[in-house]
């Protein structure tokens, strides 16, 4: 493997860690923040849900409109954990220019990936149990389109003038 592709995994990878033990220490403080505040029944009522740092920054919110989000201290969302429209499950993680978008929906399972200025560049998705995998270039365009259907595999290649270059199986 390519040194820098492997240190770039390895630094993904301790990022991941990291991410999973702060969401777990903020779910645990959540917990016990809405046990120490519930009234005598054990319930907390309210719309939305404030964490704040020791400066007073709102750095974890819970609003049954947007899900759960979690924000760094400039106040921007790095995380948000909520449900679509149609009642399925999302998570979205936003680097500085680039995000992470993972949905389940009444297809399937699908991960998007988006670069700096927030246009799709590849999406990795199960649409009626047949995994796909698509890159798209900086306008949007797609590149690549890689899939098995029907038992089958598919792939095709596209130029810059948006061509097929190359496709498996061959076109009749």
């Amino acid at each position: 493997m390519d040194p820098a592709v492997a240190a770039r995994l390895a630094a993904l990878e301790r990022s991941q860690r990291r991410l999973r033990g702060v969401v777990l220490a903020l779910l645990l403080a959540a917990l016990g923040a809405l046990l120490a505040g519930a009234g005598d029944d054990g319930a907390l009522t309210g719309r939305t849900l404030k964490l704040l740092d020791d400066q007073g920054r709102v750095r974890v919110l819970l609003t049954t409109a947007s899900g759960l989000s979690f924000l760094d201290a400039g106040g921007r969302p790095r995380a948000v954990l909520g449900l679509d429209g149609d009642g399925g499950p999302g998570l979205v993680l936003y680097g500085d220019g680039s995000r992470a978008i993972f949905n389940v929906n009444r297809d399937g399972p699908a991960l998007s990936l988006t670069g700096e200025r927030g246009g799709l560049r590849a999406i990795l998705a199960l649409v009626k149990g047949q995994p796909g995998l698509v890159f798209f270039d900086d306008q949007e365009r797609e590149r690549v389109h890689l899939a098995v259907a029907g038992g089958s595999g598919h792939g095709q290649l596209r130029g810059a003038d948006g061509d097929t270059t190359w496709q498996v199986p061959a076109a009749d």
